[in-house]
């Protein structure tokens, strides 16, 4: 997995996934009057690996259970604005299924997705590369290992 940016200006989004229904966890946003549908942002620190940041900030901050980060990584530039990568890492639990309630742990008003329903809905998805992404991690046709996704 790819080390932070020694600044601090690298983030990680962690892709909360439930395997077996092929959904994904997602929080709604309001970016000036505008509901749309993303995955939290992690600001990695000096050093840390982006799955070290998915994994500090869900099990400290969310207090998720034991966790695996996919091989998969993507990487896309900033878009706030400023230097930097951001990271997409999916993440599921270390059980075959998640122990407790996940969703109301991330955030309360969490909603789990099927990459389907939200090209039906015609939401928007932050980061917009999301959907191909997580489509091209469950059906496998993307590799292991860190890929670009801009």
């Amino acid at each position: 997995m790819p080390d932070a940016d020694p600044n601090g200006r690298d983030v990680v989004r962690p892709v909360v996934i439930d395997s077996p229904k092929r959904q994904l966890l997602l929080i709604p946003r309001d970016p000036a009057g505008d509901i749309h549908w993303a995955v939290p942002t992690v600001p990695m620190r000096p050093g840390e690996t982006c799955g070290r940041a998915a994994i500090r900030h869900l099990r400290h901050v969310a207090h998720l259970p034991t966790l695996r980060i996919s091989p998969l990584i993507g990487r896309l530039a900033r878009q706030d604005g400023r230097e930097g990568a951001q990271y997409l890492a999916v993440v599921r639990p270390a059980a075959q299924n998640w122990p407790t309630p996940v969703r109301s742990a991330l955030a309360p008003e969490a909603r789990w997705w099927t990459t389907a329903e939200l090209r039906t809905a015609q939401v928007f998805v932050e980061p917009a590369e999301l959907l191909d992404f997580m489509d091209g991690y469950w059906d496998g046709w993307l590799p292991d290992g860190e890929i670009a996704l801009d």
